[in-house]
């Protein structure tokens, strides 16, 4: 019975992904094949990093290079974020135990003002397998998440947060930096980490990525007003 819920999740999660990809050019069409890059999209909203402290950003940019998943469009601006110490590691001791992550069940704060839209909790956190190497055991590969209406057409997307730690409901008002759950590793994930992305509507699917400058920032030693940022610092709110 087991294995055959293992492979019922697999077939539900390669469905999620197969109507991603289905989602890529009809996202292109729904944009007339011009969507929105740094260079001339002007967010609605100012954001904050949705954490406390210093965390490294592990993956994500606004170029091509950087870029967390430049060919899925919903995906394009997104990030990652964890915590690391000062030898590069994201824990400490055994690194299959979830407790020993440095981010997992930090505080996971909203990026600015808005009303939430859709809220998933009940995901329990997925193992941690080969190093760099992602696992699903939930039947999305968000896992437990919340996406919020900032602007009119500006939705965030937090994901691989912690079984039933979201405090908030669909149609609550929330502010900048109120707390809203917890950092878990449920989802398609390789371990504790917060995904972030700022996306045009609320399907995750049918939406196009936004590039977003975070407000009032620190980046490494450097205070900075709007910046955006990139895979490879360690950035935190003022």
């Amino acid at each position: 019975m087991r294995k055959i819920l293992h492979i019922l999740d697999d077939l539900a999660i390669s469905l999620q992904a197969f109507r991603q990809l289905f989602g890529i050019p009809l996202t292109y069409i729904r944009y007339g094949f011009r969507l929105p890059n740094a260079e001339r999209y002007i967010s609605e909203c100012q954001y904050s990093l949705p954490f406390d402290g210093r965390w490294y950003v592990a993956n994500g940019g606004i170029t091509k290079e950087t870029s967390h998943s430049w060919g899925i469009c919903s995906q394009r601006y997104a990030y990652d974020f964890h915590i690391v110490d000062e030898r590069a590691q994201s824990y400490a001791g055994d690194r299959k135990v979830l407790e020993n992550y440095y981010c997992y069940k930090q505080n996971v704060l909203s990026p600015a003002d808005g009303i939430v839209v859709t809220v998933n909790n009940g995901c329990v956190d997925s193992p941690i397998v080969e190093e760099g190497q992602a696992t699903c055991v939930a039947d999305d590969i968000r896992g437990n998440f919340i996406i919020i209406r900032h602007g009119k057409r500006e939705y965030s997307l937090i994901a691989h947060l912690l079984i039933n730690s979201i405090c908030v409901n669909p149609g609550d008002k929330v502010t900048r930096g109120q707390i809203i759950a917890r950092c878990g590793n449920s989802g398609n994930s390789s371990e504790p980490h917060i995904h972030f992305q700022i996306q045009a509507g609320k399907s995750f699917l049918l939406s196009t990525g936004l590039p977003i400058k975070f407000y009032n920032i620190e980046i490494g030693d450097r205070q900075l007003g709007d910046s955006f940022i990139t895979k490879e610092q360690f950035v935190r709110n003022n």
